[in-house]
Parts: C-alpha cells; structure tokens; sequence
C-alpha cells in the first residue's frame, strides 16, 4: 500500500497540471490553457486555389496572434466493445430469424476485423494559453512547453490562485479562446472548447497510451463544474 502512495506521488510530481476548473486547466505556474478540438480539413480533395486559401488564411491567423497555439494530433486505438455488446444485444432481440443470421454475420464480421487490425481515430487539439504578466514567456516556444514538459523542476511547487486573480485570468483566457474560435470558423474549421470531464478523460489518455480509449470514466461530480 506504502509503495502504491509512493508511486502515485511520484507520478503526480511529473505532470504539470494544478487542476480542471470551469473547463480550463490551471497549470502548477498559475498559468491557464484551454483546449479547442478542431475539426480537420482534407487538402486533397480542394481545388488548388482553395488549398492556397486555406493556407493563406491559417498563416494570416497564426501572423495576427500575439500568443502561441501549440497544436497537438491526438491518435488513440478506438474501443468498439460497448458497439459491439449494442449489435450482439440487437440481434439476440431479432424475431426473424434470416435477419438474425445476417446480424450473426455482421458481428463475426467486426469482432474479427477488429482482431485483427488497430482500429484507430485521430483527434486535433489546439492549446490556447494564457500567461500572467509575471511569467511571461521569453520565448514563443516557453508559452506552451509546461504543459507535457516533465522537468521536475518545472513543477516543484503549485502556485495558489485566489479567486479573483482566476477570474481575472479566465475572462483574458476567454478572449483569446473566442478569437481563435471565431478566425478557425472563418477558414472552415470548426472549433469546441473542451468541458472539465472532457478534460479529464482526455489527460487520462494521454497519461495511459497502454489502454484504449475511454470515454465513460467515472468521475466525481464535484469536478464536472
């Protein structure tokens, strides 16, 4: 039990996170990150002139910034358990009994696919931060680097927000999250801003590539706010 405390407070002191508040994530400087999932665009099926614009215009956005984006490629292997209890439960429920040979054939069909190949989906993420004046970056690469970085002296100890000092933080935070949403939209991508339990899931995954992906943790309610 000593060993198991022991090693989940190592592991603690390895990642940057404070904590999930308001969906915005506080970092252990008392900087703040929020994370927009991005839809994705397929270049090869736009005409040449539209590939021209949409780069044009996602270089203009980049230029017009006075803060950095980091973007990050999430690739996760996919679980299509609960999918498949769904079918396997639909076709046990069939009546007709050519429809249930067909819906038998269906899951065999899937269940091997799935065997035999990584079924994987890849998600994008920007990461819009926000820096009090005092840690101000001194380079553009510094303003986003502390959120995967695992220097430990990185995080030796959590700066402590009051709660007028987050709120201030958080409405600058705001602003710079509806800029970037608003200029994505002009260039024909869509982006959401991920809520606490999103968040959650998400650092879950990316602290556990082992597994597959989770979408269904159980999280108490005390942190969906």
């Amino acid at each position: 039990m000593a060993q198991q405390v022991k090693e989940s407070l190592s592991s603690q002191s390895l990642i940057s996170l404070s904590q999930i508040k308001k969906g915005v994530i506080i970092l252990k400087n008392g900087s703040l990150r929020s994370i927009l999932e991005v839809s994705g665009i397929n270049l090869d099926l736009k005409s040449e002139d539209e590939q021209n614009s949409i780069l044009t215009s996602w270089r203009n956005l980049l230029n017009n910034l006075d803060f950095s984006l980091e973007i990050i490629i999430h690739s996760r292997r996919l679980n299509i358990g609960p999918y498949l209890n769904y079918v396997n439960e639909k076709v046990s429920q069939e009546t007709s009994e050519l429809l249930k040979i067909q819906g038998e054939d269906y899951y065999n069909f899937i269940q091997g696919l799935v065997a035999q190949n990584n079924i994987m989906r890849k998600k994008f993420y920007l990461v819009v931060p926000y820096d009090p004046v005092i840690l101000k970056p001194n380079t553009i690469m510094d303003s986003f680097k502390t959120l995967f970085n695992i220097k430990r002296s990185s995080f030796s100890s959590a700066a402590v927000l009051t709660n007028e000092q987050f709120n201030q933080y958080y409405q600058q935070l705001m602003i710079r999250r509806d800029n970037v949403i608003a200029n994505l939209y002009r260039i024909g991508l869509f982006a959401r801003p991920l809520e606490t339990k999103e968040l959650i899931e998400i650092f879950f995954n990316l602290y556990n590539p082992e597994t597959f992906e989770k979408e269904t943790l159980s999280i108490p309610e005390e942190f969906n706010k």
